[in-house]
């Protein structure tokens, strides 16, 4: 601050006293969360799109003739997109209300918890094994081996899978308006209050900055002490998770029909166009190529300055997020009720026909197998 100058009168003189104006130093806010970059090579399919920054691929490779293996019965549709454990654990909800644990290799059940409504969301592993889920019946559960550990009430349902940082705090977003952050422990450290509903994964990026898109058409981007720092614009709403690459760059899908490219300091990179919504998560493969579906009735390849590489035309809309094998076949489902097995330039590999539309979005596990759930009642594991 500039010095001031203060004129002091009396009867025999006029001094001129000159103050310095120094104010106090405001003590840094504490950080809410980790800002340790996030790993990126975790082998197990733990949280939607993979891990915290949702960059939709593995680096598990995958037989290219999948045959079924398992099918378990989920007494309710499945819109749920599957979490896999290190051990191979598939992790799901169903609109019965139910949470499952389904044991990878054999598809039977392990444990199941009741909710109070249906499981939409998508649940999230921490390396402790404690599984998070948020239900529309207004919480997020914490459950070990099937067993209540703690729930967080918020003001309305909520349909944002929960994503998990390195320092095992909890994100999701909530139809109240509001964006949280929880810690293991179950208490509340941040209910941040925004202008619309919130039904994006969050994402956090390389540097701890986290990322959630907004109905109203932004995207949030949040410093560690839970600051907006900035905002991406897009001219829809973004429902589908922000993927975030290891430089820090986000790739922003919205509902005007548009995949968006910010770097990190906020600035729109590119714009790819579609002619329909898009309501998923795009996903990184090699090359720097991307890969997301829309309502088109396409799943698109983009290269990394935004032009189409190619696009795969399925028999309906696609509301399933892609994901990328380890050795860069794109896995994906569609409405017409099948999972699809594309090559790198678009070719299919093979694709499954379950009984009913497909808006879960595949996992891959650690040991290759793919799951993803189907609106006919089933999960279905490939090998």
């Amino acid at each position: 601050m500039a010095l001031r100058s203060v004129r002091l009168f009396s009867r025999s003189s006029v001094a001129l006293i000159v103050l310095s104006c120094t104010p106090a130093q405001a003590p840094p806010l504490p950080a809410l969360w980790s800002s340790q970059p996030t790993p990126t090579s975790a082998p197990a399919w733990t949280m939607f799109h993979h891990d915290a920054m949702h960059a939709g691929s593995s680096p598990a490779s995958m037989a290219h003739a999948l045959r079924l293996v398992w099918r378990f019965p989920a007494g309710g549709e499945v819109w749920s997109s599957p979490a896999i454990g290190p051990d191979s654990t598939v992790y799901v909800g169903s609109t019965n209300g139910k949470v499952y644990a389904i044991d990878g290799h054999t598809g039977t059940q392990r444990w199941a918890f009741q909710t109070f409504s249906a499981v939409w969301s998508g649940p999230a592993v921490a390396p402790d094994g404690t599984v998070y889920v948020t239900s529309i019946d207004h919480h997020l559960y914490a459950l070990r081996d099937g067993q209540l550990v703690w729930s967080v009430p918020t003001g309305n349902c909520s349909f944002s899978s929960p994503t998990i940082g390195p320092d095992g705090t909890i994100f999701f977003g909530s139809n109240d308006r509001h964006l949280y952050a929880v810690g293991a422990d179950g208490r509340v450290r941040l209910a941040l209050h925004t202008a619309l509903g919130i039904a994006s994964s969050p994402t956090l990026g390389p540097g701890g900055e986290l990322f959630v898109g907004t109905d109203r058409g932004t995207v949030l981007v949040l410093s560690p002490t839970g600051q907006i720092v900035r905002q991406l614009v897009t001219d829809g709403p973004v429902r589908g998770a922000v993927a975030v690459t290891a430089t820090g760059d986000a790739l922003v899908a919205s509902e005007d029909g548009s995949v968006y490219a910010f770097d990190p300091q906020g600035r729109q990179l590119w714009k790819t166009k579609t002619t329909s919504a898009i309501d998923t998560s795009p996903a990184f493969g090699r090359d720097h190529v991307i890969y997301f579906g829309a309502f088109d009735r396409s799943v698109h390849a983009v290269d990394a300055s935004g032009r189409e590489l190619w696009t795969y035309k399925t028999g309906a809309p696609v509301s399933s997020s892609p994901a990328v094998s380890g050795d860069g076949t794109v896995l994906v489902g569609s409405d017409d009720g099948k999972l699809y097995e594309l090559s790198p330039d678009g070719k299919l590999l093979w694709s499954f026909a379950t009984q009913g539309a497909i808006s879960s979005s595949p996992a891959i596990g650690p040991e290759g197998q793919v799951v993803i759930g189907s609106r006919d009642g089933g999960v279905y594991c490939f090998q």
